[in-house]
């Protein structure tokens, strides 16, 4: 499934993508109960937080309910959904309690500073008042930073509450995958000394257009991952250059910090990023920024 959560009229609402339309999840699930003659039907979750909460049964029910409407006509489908194109998308998770991030985790990465693999993982975080969805413009007020830069970067999203999780269980606690992007001042954060403040601004965090679950993805270590800066290509590497793989970043992380439903985890981002090419590439008013990952479409963002 594509889960989304959208907005028409500024009213926030949990969907899915199929057939080119934005689905209203509540409502379809609602028709597809009275559809079936089934008068038992169980609360269904508003919010994606509240969904990845609600554990297996919920999301089977949504997975039925959108098995139903591919197989409907256009007479069923349009009463609980709307044109893709005329919706606003949000972040899929617009509230995580937490955005944990890894930092030099590409091997590639890591080449182009000329620096060695790092031997254990680098954990910081964006505050979630970072987050924006597609489309959404990455802003910084006026003076904070010259140097703010692209990350192009896969991102998973925890299904249940995870706590010293061993790595042979992890994939068990993810719900699926999506892009980010892990924006960064990078003036800011070099000089600070540490990077939470520099990566952490509001719009630094862009992130969709969809959670794709995990079953659709498979191995998240063979994705191509692109990010381009007004159509020119300047990051192009694959999942499998990462240094600590998804099953050892959230074991990692669960041994000292207990992850929750719909917590967000940024992977790390491979070579390509502007600090580190030369002459150096910073975003600027006007740019468009797509990051792109393989099973998972494209984030576009505007600066």
């Amino acid at each position: 499934m594509k889960l989304i959560t959208f907005s028409v009229e500024e009213k926030p609402i949990l969907g899915a993508i199929a057939k080119g339309r934005a689905i209203d999840l509540p409502r379809a699930v609602a028709a597809f109960f009275e559809a079936v003659h089934d008068t038992q039907q169980p609360a269904f979750p508003t919010t994606m937080r509240a969904l990845l909460e609600a554990g297996d049964t919920a999301m089977q029910v949504a997975a039925k309910t959108l098995n139903w409407l591919e197989v409907q006509g256009i007479e069923v489908l349009v009463p609980v959904s709307h044109p893709l194109e005329a919706v606003s998308l949000a972040p899929p998770v617009p509230d995580p309690s937490k955005i944990v991030c890894c930092g030099l985790n590409y091997a590639d990465h890591c080449r182009e500073q000329n620096i060695d693999l790092p031997k254990n993982l680098i954990l910081f975080s964006k505050f979630p008042t970072a987050l924006i969805g597609y489309g959404d413009a990455i802003t910084w007020p006026a003076g904070t930073s010259q140097q703010v830069d692209y990350e192009a970067e896969l991102a998973f999203v925890i299904g249940k509450r995870a706590h010293n999780v061993p790595v042979e269980d992890a994939y068990d606690y993810i719900a699926g995958y999506t892009i980010a992007n892990d924006v960064s001042a990078r003036d800011v954060q070099f000089g600070d000394g540490q990077w939470i403040r520099g990566k952490s601004f509001d719009t630094f965090c862009p992130l969709g257009p969809a959670l794709v679950t995990a079953d659709e993805i498979g191995d998240p270590h063979s994705l191509a991952i692109r990010c381009r800066v007004n159509g020119h290509l300047l990051q192009d590497s694959n999942t499998a250059e990462l240094v600590f793989k998804v099953p050892q970043i959230l074991s990692f992380i669960s041994q000292t910090a207990t992850l929750l439903p719909g917590d967000v985890v940024l992977t790390g981002t491979p070579a390509g990023v502007g600090v580190f090419r030369d002459p150096q590439i910073f975003l600027h008013p006007g740019d468009q920024v797509e990051v792109e990952i393989d099973k998972l479409a494209t984030l576009h963002n505007v600066r």
